[in-house]
C-alpha cells in the first residue's frame, strides 16, 4: 500500500471511531425469534481496514472496536468485555487481508465469482434444510409455513440480486480500474470472512456466552448472512473506489 505510516495511524483511528459508532449506536438488532444477531456496517469497515491498512491496523480496528465499544456503550444485558468476541473481531481485521493478498495474484477474476456462487448456494441449501427439515429448529422456533417461505424467498432474492449486481458492476469496475478492484474478489473476501468468522466462529462464541444450542445460533446467523455479505461487499467496494478518487494509485 502506498500509504504513509502517519496516514495509516490517522485512518485507523478514524475507522476505529466510525466502526464503534456504526456497531454500537446505529445497528439493527433484537429481532423477534433471533435476538442473538446484529446487522451493522461495522464489519464492513473492519474488512476495509484490513484490506487498506494491512493485518496489524486491521486487527487494531477490529479488536479495538469491540473493547472500546463495550466500554463506551455498555451492553444493556450487563455483559462486559469478552476476550472471545474480541478475538473474533481482531481476526476479522486480519483474515480479509490474507485472502486479498492471495487473490491479488489470481489473474482470472472469474475464479472468485465461481467460488462465491458455489459457497453461497451451499449456505442457502443449508438454510433451507434447517428451516424446513431440522428437528432442532422446528422444536425451538414457532414458524408458520408462510414465515418459512418468506425467509427463504428473501434469502434467495438477495443471493440472486447480489450475483447479478456483481456481474454488471464488475464489468464497469474492471474496465475502468483494472482487476484489483474487481467486486468478485471483494465479494469472495466478504463471504469467506462472514462464513468462517461470523457464521462459524462467532456462533460458537455466542453459544458459550448465551448458553444456547450452537445450531440455533448458527441458524439465526445464517438468516442475516444473506444480508451481511452483499452489504459488506458494496460498502467495501464503494470505499475502495472513493479512496481511488481521493488518492490515486493508493494500491
Amino acid at each position: 500500500m502506498k500509504i504513509s505510516q502517519v496516514q495509516k495511524i490517522t485512518l485507523s483511528a478514524l475507522l476505529l471511531a466510525l466502526t464503534i459508532i456504526l456497531t454500537r449506536v446505529t445497528p439493527l438488532q433484537n429481532f423477534p425469534l433471533i435476538p442473538w444477531v446484529r446487522i451493522s456496517l461495522g464489519p464492513a469497515l473492519i474488512i476495509f481496514s484490513s484490506i487498506l491498512l494491512g493485518p496489524f491496523y486491521g486487527a487494531i480496528v477490529g479488536a479495538g472496536s469491540d473493547i472500546l465499544g463495550i466500554v463506551l456503550f455498555p451492553n444493556a444485558l450487563g455483559y462486559g468485555i469478552n476476550p472471545l468476541f474480541t478475538l473474533v473481531y481482531g481476526l476479522l481485521g486480519v483474515f480479509p487481508w490474507l485472502i486479498y493478498i492471495i487473490f491479488k495474484r489470481v489473474k482470472n477474476y472469474r475464479i472468485p465469482l465461481i467460488c462465491t456462487i458455489i459457497a453461497a448456494i451451499l449456505i442457502f441449501a443449508a438454510l433451507v434444510y434447517f428451516i424446513f427439515f431440522s428437528s432442532l429448529i422446528l422444536e425451538n422456533y414457532n414458524f408458520e409455513i408462510y414465515h418459512k417461505w418468506i425467509i427463504v424467498s428473501i434469502a434467495f432474492a438477495l443471493l440472486v440480486g447480489t450475483i447479478i449486481s456483481l456481474f454488471f458492476i464488475n464489468r464497469y469496475y474492471v474496465k475502468k480500474y483494472g482487476e484489483i478492484y474487481s467486486p468478485y474478489k471483494i465479494a469472495f473476501i466478504c463471504l469467506l470472512s462472514e462464513f468462517l468468522l461470523m457464521l462459524i466462529l462467532n456462533s460458537f462464541v455466542k453459544t458459550i456466552t448465551f448458553e444456547v444450542n450452537y445450531w440455533i445460533i448458527f441458524f439465526a446467523q445464517a438468516i442475516v448472512f444473506f444480508i451481511d455479505v452483499p452489504l459488506n461487499t458494496f460498502v467495501v467496494e464503494g470505499l475502495l473506489l472513493l479512496l481511488q478518487k481521493i488518492k490515486p494509485n493508493a494500491f
